[in-house]
């Protein structure tokens, strides 16, 4: 069995999908469609912001596309 990571914002629980770098993606335990980004503040790696805007969200989702294209092709 895997451990799996869990993370509470406004009283929902998310699940750690997988981390890029330091990035964080989580899906809702309860909602597959609720899912969010967040990043790891560099001085405390145990707190998680929102991500600063547009442009870096573009470039998360990026670099998971990314994982996931080569991931699809080993």
């Amino acid at each position: 069995m895997k451990e799996v990571e869990i993370y509470s914002f406004d009283n929902k629980d998310y699940v750690l999908v997988t981390k890029i770098g330091s990035y964080l993606y989580l899906s809702n335990e309860k909602d597959a469609r609720d899912m969010m980004i967040r990043k790891e503040d560099i001085n405390n790696p145990d707190l998680l912001l929102p991500l600063e805007d547009e442009e870096e969200f573009e470039n998360a989702l990026l670099l998971l596309t990314k994982m996931k294209l080569e991931t699809e092709e080993s």
